[in-house]
This record gives structure tokens, sequence and C-alpha cells, in this order.
């Protein structure tokens, strides 16, 4: 059920340029310095994430359990939160890999004005401010 959580369902997967597979930064909560090159802003969504996994997982559990995304997630979000972001963040250590980022960049198309609110997202340096940013953007895409 959880897996949903991840980057196959992830909402920034359309942005443009994603088929880059130049993600190498390594996981840390330290913030990671967006790449300035415009072809890849999937790739660079999905690096800042995995550096600020600590703030970015409970924020992906918390939107999916308002919305009911997948089904049965906010029952499971009620019962034991903790137990499911330990879980999700288990799935990320995968799923947050440079391949599986590139994968889920390549396989969708973007939608109008993405990259430019990703960018923005993206120049903040303090992970709980990128989250703050980026997450109206997941939940435009988990709302559909």
């Amino acid at each position: 059920m959880l897996r949903a959580l991840t980057l196959a369902a992830l909402v920034l997967s359309s942005i443009p340029g994603c088929a880059s597979q130049d993600a190498q930064a390594t996981p840390s909560q330290k913030p990671v310095a967006a790449s300035t090159a415009p072809a890849q802003p999937c790739t660079d969504v999905f690096v800042r994430a995995r550096a600020c996994t600590d703030q970015y997982i409970p924020m992906l559990v918390d939107l999916r359990a308002k919305l009911d995304h997948p089904a049965g997630i906010a029952d499971a979000v009620k019962a034991d939160r903790n137990g499911v972001i330990a879980q999700a963040k288990a799935e990320w250590a995968n799923d947050s890999t440079d391949a599986s980022i590139a994968s889920t960049c390549s396989a969708n198309a973007p939608l109008p004005g993405e990259a430019e609110a990703a960018a923005a997202c993206l120049a903040k340096t303090d992970c709980g401010e990128y989250v703050t940013c980026i997450a109206p953007l997941f939940e435009k895409h988990l709302a559909k």
C-alpha cells in the first residue's frame, strides 16, 4: 500500500527534462543546491527531496492521508502515523536512488507551470521551507 507513497506516484515527475540521470547527491539532511541546468528540474526536485527526507516523507504521508490516496492510508496514519512514516522512509531508501529518480522522471510529461513553481521551491535553502513550498504541487497531482 505504501509503495504508492514513493516516486512512481509522485507529482513532480511531470516536470520537463526528467530523463537526466545526473542525480549524484548522497542522502543527507542538509539542503542540496539545485542544478542550474534547465534540463533537469525533475531530477533536482527528487534529489532535493532525498536530501530533505526527514521533512519530505512526513509531509507526503500527511498529504496522502488528507486525500486518502491510496485508499485506506488515512486510517493507517490515524492508527500509527510514525509506523507509516517509517515504512515510507524504508521504501524511499530504494525509490530515491539515482536510477529510480531517472526512471520516474523519464516516464511522465510536464504540466504547465510546474517547472517555474519547482524552480521557486528549489531556491529555498532550508529543508522545511522547501518541503512546504513543494507540497502544493504534490497535492495538485494527488488530488486528480
